[in-house]
């Protein structure tokens, strides 16, 4: 019976991946558990120190574990990324267009910080090392199923506690404090500080499920991360999950060239859809009153367009924010108008390279399972980014591993697999040679 996760053809499947450690599946799996936990550690302390009856959003107090974990984590990452590259220009090719891609809007959004007379910090470089690390070890779109199976494990955890101790994972309240409740029952935020956000992280782990491939393995986790999902009641990541669904549903319904062609089209969509709502809405109280955000954005942006208003606009305005708008003020919670006020059109275009190439790498992508989870994931990213911030600009968030590392992974497939089909030198390359490799 074929299924979406079902075995490569052997005649479209990729080259055989050489035996090292710049190329194994150890390192390409543990490289994705530690970005997962990099981003995943700091909320899982946080709700076991926290009170959740006293829970409130927008909060910008960090307990000092967590600060420590992001600390150390912060210095961690692009040490290791540094020394993945290093040893890959050594002993193997390194793909320099992919690098380039996934690094760029870091460097673009550290280097704007001059331009508003600041000196750049560490954490506007850290999207940036996360990507050379995913390049340099050449992680894979079926590495990903590790992001699928923590998505499941969180979820399980979160359900299991939601009634084991509700004052953990849900947010205090529940429907008498929220009217966004769509099961009658409190709002459930897992490990993280908000039922949104854990919706998210549920919504983006999909596409990673469905690239398991035992049907036994996969459907658990399906119906688990769907139950978890509805019990957060987050609309944003219930629209980006049903988008998903779609994409995956219409993959079984077209041949692939009408599947491909209607996928584009979506996409299309989708991404008209996050730039236009934001910069025609009119009504402050539209969207759960993200309205009322958009519009005091719009109007703070102003003239700045192309550079923005710097990466620490929104940390260094939020009180203001917060008594002006909401505590939920902390972002545009729009993808598009959250990176144009804090990198400006220099950075939204190069995030949106590599949307475009992992959209692209999706779509020539032979391995069906592969295929149809990275355009899945890309239409639902965009869904989602039309009334939320998927992803911080600055530092590694809750968030990051989930939408960052399979935004690199498909975006850089179709080169990286590339450069896996050439002849591998044996050792230490010459000066010479090594310039030779960046094609």
């Amino acid at each position: 019976m074929s299924t979406l996760a079902s075995p490569r053809d052997p005649a479209v499947a990729s080259p055989v991946s050489r035996a090292g450690l710049v190329d194994s599946l150890f390192a390409r799996r543990l490289t994705v558990l530690l970005l997962a936990a990099f981003s995943l550690l700091g909320p899982l302390v946080e709700t076991v120190l926290t009170d959740r009856s006293h829970y409130k959003e927008g909060k910008t107090t960090t307990n000092p574990v967590v600060a420590a974990i992001d600390d150390l984590g912060s210095a961690l990452v692009p040490a290791v990324a540094a020394a993945a590259v290093l040893l890959v220009l050594l002993f193997a090719r390194m793909s320099g267009p992919s690098l380039l891609l996934v690094v760029l809007p870091g460097l673009v959004l550290a280097a704007n910080e001059f331009v508003h007379g600041r000196t750049p910090t560490f954490g506007l470089l850290l999207t940036a090392a996360a990507g050379a690390l995913l390049v340099s070890v050449r992680v894979k779109p079926e590495d990903l199923v590790v992001l699928g199976y923590t998505g499941g494990v969180v979820a399980a955890a979160s359900i299991v506690a939601m009634y084991a101790a509700p004052a953990v994972v849900t947010i205090s309240g529940g429907t008498g404090t929220f009217d966004k409740s769509l099961t009658g029952a409190p709002l459930l935020a897992g490990i993280f500080s908000h039922s949104n956000t854990f919706g998210m992280f549920l919504a983006l782990s999909l596409p990673c499920i469905f690239l398991v491939r035992r049907a036994l393995v996969r459907w658990p986790l399906l119906l688990v991360v769907g139950w978890a999902l509805a019990l957060s009641s987050s609309r944003t990541a219930l629209v980006g999950a049903g988008a998903m669904l779609a994409v995956v549903v219409l993959s079984r319904l077209l041949p692939r060239a009408g599947f491909v062609a209607v996928s584009v089209v979506g996409a299309v969509v989708a991404l008209v859809a996050v730039i236009r709502i934001p910069f025609t809405e009119t009504d402050p109280e539209a969207f759960t009153y993200r309205g009322a955000i958009w519009i005091y954005n719009r109007e703070a942006l102003g003239d700045h367009g192309l550079f923005g208003l710097g990466a620490h606009w929104y940390a260094d305005n939020y009180p203001v924010l917060r008594e002006v708008l909401s505590s939920a003020a902390s972002h545009a919670h729009n993808l598009v108008l959250t990176t144009l006020v804090q990198g400006g059109v220099i950075v939204l275009l190069a995030w949106l390279a590599i949307v475009v190439f992992a959209l692209l790498g999706a779509a020539a992508d032979p391995t069906r399972s592969s295929s149809v989870a990275g355009i899945a994931f890309v239409i639902g990213l965009l869904a989602i980014g039309a009334t939320e911030t998927p992803f911080p600009l600055l530092g590694w968030g809750p968030l990051s591993a989930s939408a960052l590392v399979p935004l690199v992974v498909f975006a850089t497939r179709r080169q990286l697999d590339k450069e896996r089909s050439a002849p591998e030198p044996t050792g230490p390359a010459t000066r010479a040679a090594r310039r030779g490799r960046w094609g």
